[in-house]
């Protein structure tokens, strides 16, 4: 049965124990989807060596993992979904990594008091399940210290015709799912208050990966 938990970007949630076991296959036979690698080869050169990550809506912890692997110390990682939790925590275990995961099931909203500051903070496909921007990003940059790291939708025609027609879909199925396409002036006037700058990183036909990185002071 899908779990009726909200999830932490602020959509309902309707993912199953099916999808995320499907998710945690595809992972293991091909590794991250091309949008996901991008952003962490792009933290990556950055340098992690020892840094702390937050990983909001982080699914079966492909960033996670990924990180941890290349050289960061721990991860938080934020999930509505029991079973993403359930199956993230299962993979981190049978790499030797569930030591440095600390899970939590439930909203980045509600939990964010809870989460310490650090290094990173990443939002893979979650600022377009949520229609308050300033409100998820600024938490987020809230409790990042150098980089956030973003993949979103690309502010498109194509893209804004599958916005309203999902929200059609969602009318006539009454799933309140939707999915908002913020603009990235939207996102850079947020993240920009809060001391970072854009570095554009890869983009797709339907997404885009960016990491706001905090100028280091001379």
């Amino acid at each position: 049965m899908p779990n009726e938990t909200p999830c932490g970007c602020g959509c309902p949630n309707t993912f199953s124990s099916k999808e995320a076991d499907g998710d945690l296959e595809r992972y293991r036979k091909k590794g991250p989807d091309g949008t996901t690698r991008a952003l962490i080869d792009a933290i990556v050169a950055e340098g992690i060596d020892g840094a702390t990550l937050i990983d909001i809506g982080g699914g079966i912890g492909a960033i996670q993992l990924e990180l941890l692997g290349r050289g960061a110390a721990s991860a938080t990682a934020v999930d509505a979904t029991e079973d993403y939790i359930r199956v993230a925590r299962g993979e981190a275990a049978r790499r030797g990594l569930d030591d440095r995961i600390r899970p939590l099931v439930g909203t980045f909203e509600a939990l964010a008091s809870e989460i310490e500051p650090a290094d990173i903070v990443t939002l893979d496909r979650v600022v377009c399940c949520d229609p308050d921007l300033p409100g998820l990003l600024g938490r987020a940059a809230g409790k990042a210290s150098r980089m956030v790291g973003l993949v979103f939708p690309r502010d498109t025609w194509w893209n804004r015709v599958a916005s309203r027609l999902l929200a059609l879909w969602g009318w006539v199925t009454r799933d309140s799912t939707r999915w908002y396409l913020h603009g990235t002036p939207a996102i850079d006037r947020v993240l920009g208050d809060a001391g970072f700058r854009r570095r554009d990183v890869d983009r797709s036909l339907v997404w885009q990966v960016a990491l706001y990185v905090r100028p280091t002071e001379a």
